[in-house]
Order: structure tokens, then C-alpha cells, then sequence
């Protein structure tokens, strides 16, 4: 019985020498800042991605603070190496000043600012390989969305939404009666 105990316990042991170290590292969708887009954020595209993440967005931030307030400002990576993607994605309270950004240098190098619903970038990052947490945390984001949206109805309940809905029924169920 021992002679076995100690076989097992040189087998774990080689399995453990042999298991390499997972490496840890953000995922890109782990984050709260890249759920919350939306049809009035602003893309921009253009700044130093040889800096870390933190230093691009209190830069965008900076930039853009002359704008309005600043409620969101999302660099997305890629989840390995941690470097920028390229593009980023603010959240302000004026974005048409905004857009008067565009062209405008931070740095030596030129801003390209638009609005993310003229870009490609804003409902797929078409440059992003990901890891293997991406598309589960994508599928739980979504998810979050349409439960926070009440599935998907995305214009809020009003009276006279409810007022709406009930004469379509009428007119509905009278078109009903008069095919029978």
C-alpha cells in the first residue's frame, strides 16, 4: 500500500513539473467601459499607441475636455500583449464640439474624430484576435443588454406607447371580424 501511495504521489509530481503556467492577462471585454457605446459615441483614431492604455486615455481625455464632460473613455487592446488597437471610443456630453476635433493634432500626430455609427469599428473590432474569454464575455455582455433593455425593446414604456398599442388591437381585431 505504500509502495503505491509513493507511485502516485511520483506521478502527480510529473504531472505538475509538466503543466506550464497559464498566463494572465486582461481580456479586452472584461471591463465595464466597453459595454456602454452607443449611436452618439465618438470614434477617434490617430494618437501615440506606443504609450500604455492609461496614458492614451487621460491624453484623449485631456484633449477632449473642452467638449463637455466626459463620461466614457474606452482603448481597446488586444488581450495578449496588451497593446491598442489603434482607435478609441469616447462618451461625451457634447459631441457635436466634438467632431469640430477633427484634424486637430495630439501631439505630432493628427486626430481622425468621427461618429462610431459611421464605423466599422463599432460593432466589431476588425483587428482584434482575442482570447479565449472574448466571445464568452461578448455572449454574457449581449445578454446583460437585452435583459437590460427588456428584450430588446429599446424605446421606454410611455403612456402613450400603451395608447398606441391598444387602438393598433382594436384596429386589429376589428380587421379580423370583417374577414369573417
Amino acid at each position: 500500500m505504500a509502495i503505491r501511495i509513493r507511485e502516485i504521489d511520483k506521478d502527480v509530481k510529473f504531472v505538475f513539473k509538466k503543466k506550464k503556467k497559464v498566463a494572465e492577462f486582461d481580456c479586452n471585454f472584461d471591463n465595464h467601459e466597453e459595454a456602454f457605446g452607443n449611436d452618439e459615441t465618438i470614434f477617434v483614431k490617430g494618437f501615440d499607441c506606443s504609450v500604455s492604455r492609461d496614458d492614451i486615455k487621460s491624453s484623449l481625455e485631456k484633449h477632449f475636455g473642452s467638449c463637455g464632460e466626459i463620461f466614457r473613455v474606452f482603448v481597446p487592446f488586444e488581450c495578449q500583449t496588451g497593446s491598442p488597437l489603434g482607435y478609441a471610443f469616447i462618451d461625451l456630453k457634447n459631441d457635436a464640439k466634438a467632431l469640430t476635433l477633427d484634424g486637430s493634432y495630439l501631439g505630432s500626430l493628427k486626430l481622425e474624430v468621427a461618429m462610431t455609427s459611421s464605423r466599422k469599428e463599432f460593432l466589431r473590432f476588425p483587428n482584434l484576435r482575442g482570447c479565449a474569454r472574448c466571445p464568452i464575455n461578448v455572449k454574457h455582455r449581449n445578454y446583460n443588454e437585452f435583459v437590460r433593455t427588456c428584450g430588446g425593446r429599446i424605446a421606454p414604456w410611455t403612456p402613450e406607447l400603451a395608447q398606441d398599442i391598444a387602438e393598433f388591437q382594436q384596429d386589429l381585431a376589428e380587421l379580423r371580424k370583417q374577414k369573417r
